[in-house]
């Protein structure tokens, strides 16, 4: 981290009750949009699978090379394309499990890029991903922590106003699994500006200053915590920590 860099704590809620009532709001309204998405997505992918088997009897009968061949291949591609981003949205909306699981973290990170990728927000932006050899596997809600790797990821490429780089890392260090989602941006000097820097991760990732208020508390909640960095120039960066979990949990 260089010299001009900064680590902090992401800031508790404001007013307790206010915060409350609103997180509670938004928790509702996100339930409920979530069965949505998983009626919408079931609706969209009964008709697609009807339509990609008559483009395939069709395909057979036509001769490959012709105009039609390619027209119909071209649909085809487009009709695999609604059920990738389908299946995407569904695994993602899918209900939580009662109880806590062990999991590789890799696996909730590469579904929750996966879903970004999806949509335009990850078309303007290069996603790369840095993962390591050996799972880093660890036990909690895959919904919950996927939530929090999506909230980064709207914040990351809100900062790239003009486009850039967002890198999904994880690393083991210790004991604690590490996540690191960093931006390219223009960053901010902690030093010169304080009162910019305290702002920028109170309010901007997600515009009504809850979205990484429930990612701590999320975090927090696994045994974990969620630290912002940021570096003039060097963009910024957040890092995710959670336990190790035993394979046998």
């Amino acid at each position: 981290m260089s010299e001009n860099a900064a680590a902090l704590p992401l800031p508790p809620t404001g007013d307790p009750a206010t915060g409350d009532h609103e997180a509670l709001l938004e928790a509702g309204r996100l339930t409920s949009l979530g069965e949505l998405v998983r009626g919408f997505a079931h609706e969209i992918n009964n008709p697609l699978f009807g339509m990609l088997g008559l483009i395939e009897l069709l395909l057979q009968e036509i001769e490959p090379g012709t105009k039609s061949h390619e027209r119909l291949t071209l649909a085809q591609q487009s009709g695999f394309e609604i059920k990738r981003i389908t299946h995407t949205l569904l695994d993602f909306a899918r209900a939580e499990p009662e109880s806590a699981v062990t999991v590789p973290l890799q696996e909730v990170a590469e579904r929750t890029v996966e879903l970004v990728r999806c949509t335009s927000a990850g078309k303007s932006i290069d996603l790369r991903e840095r993962y390591p050899n050996e799972p880093l596997l660890v036990h909690g809600y895959p919904a919950r922590l996927s939530q929090i790797f999506l909230s980064l990821l709207v914040n990351a490429q809100q900062a790239l106003t003009a486009g850039g780089t967002v890198t999904v890392q994880l690393e083991r260090e210790g004991d604690w699994a590490l996540a690191r989602v960093t931006d390219t941006g223009e960053g901010i000097d902690p030093a010169a500006h304080p009162a910019l820097f305290d702002a920028f991760f109170t309010t901007k990732p997600s515009g009504n200053g809850l979205g990484l208020t429930a990612s701590l508390e999320i975090a927090r909640a696994h045994g974990g915590d969620l630290i912002a960095l940021s570096s003039v120039r060097a963009g910024a960066s957040f890092v995710l920590r959670l336990p190790i979990a035993e394979a046998s949990e």
